[in-house]
């Protein structure tokens, strides 16, 4: 019989256990070992900080033996007869004729593949406002990148809703997404506060920034999205409440409306501050029919 095990990350060690017991669906580590791959480690602001990595495996698990290595034998050469030099006539060389580049007839087709498998930059919708290069949003967020010296571009705009949108796109700008978008989160924040700063709190003339990077909140939307509806699925299975990881507000909320939308589960928010969980709990109609 083969031997379960299941590898997985958290903000400390302590939490990474929590995420591996979830998805090997057991409520302790009784008969299990576990080895920690990676100790968290913290940056500043978010930036250069990582996650924890265990792994819990159960007791009698045969550790992966290493390959045997091969020595390779080198043989003496001997050395080669010399051959007397033969005269050769030398033929003219033909100049070579120059290489036509070949034309792609298919160049749409393969930026809307790369679109797809998530290579091609976010792009702002058709009927968004462009926004002023003075945006104080906008030229904090480009001064950040800029100071950080990240090979990254930042365009705003001005939605439907009148919230300004900053999309910032470039391979280096990642490194400002953080731990399940931690830090991106705070450089969000730092922009609002870059763009209202001149307006007292409450002001009717506030405005609302939300700042993106390489499509990242649509990406993990989608990640939360199947998220809820799995864990859904092991609580209907095992007839058992499952407690998901500390989320912000807005992660929860997304937790809160997929699930409204499965039948015999609900969901709840437990804990405090930055430490409150959402927990997928099943209705009392379904605690009664369960077996």
């Amino acid at each position: 019989m083969e031997k379960r095990s299941f590898t997985a990350t958290g903000k400390t060690v302590d939490e990474a256990l929590e995420n591996a017991k979830i998805g090997l669906g057991i409520e302790t580590i009784d008969g299990f070992n576990f080895e920690i791959l990676e100790y968290d480690k913290k940056g500043f602001l978010g930036i250069g900080s990582k996650p924890a990595k265990v792994r819990i495996f159960e007791e009698g698990e045969d550790e992966p033996t290493p390959a045997p290595k091969f020595e390779k034998k080198v043989e003496e050469k001997k050395p080669e007869p010399k051959a007397e030099p033969k005269h050769t006539e030398k033929k003219p060389v033909e100049a070579k004729k120059p290489t036509q580049k070949k034309h792609d007839p298919k160049p749409v087709a393969k930026a809307e593949a790369a679109k797809e498998e998530g290579k091609a930059p976010a792009a702002k919708p058709e009927n968004a406002t462009p926004i002023d290069d003075n945006n104080a949003a906008l030229v904090f967020v480009r001064t950040t990148l800029k100071n950080l010296g990240l090979s990254a571009t930042a365009e705003g705009y001005i939605d439907e809703e009148g919230i300004t949108r900053i999309v910032v796109n470039g391979s280096d700008a990642t490194m400002l997404i953080g731990h399940h978008g931690d830090t991106l989160d705070s450089f969000q924040y730092l922009a609002n506060l870059a763009a209202n700063r001149e307006f007292k709190s409450g002001d009717k003339n506030h405005h609302r920034v939300t700042v993106d990077i390489e499509d990242y909140r649509s990406k993990r939307e989608q990640t939360l999205r199947a998220l809820a509806r799995r864990m859904a699925q092991r609580a209907l299975k095992y007839n058992k409440n499952v407690t998901l990881e500390p989320m912000n507000p807005y992660e929860r909320r997304i937790i809160h409306s997929e699930i409204q939308n499965i039948e015999g589960v609900s969901t709840n928010s437990i804990g405090s501050e930055n430490n409150r969980k959402v927990v997928i709990y099943l209705t009392d109609g379904k605690k009664k029919n369960a077996k």
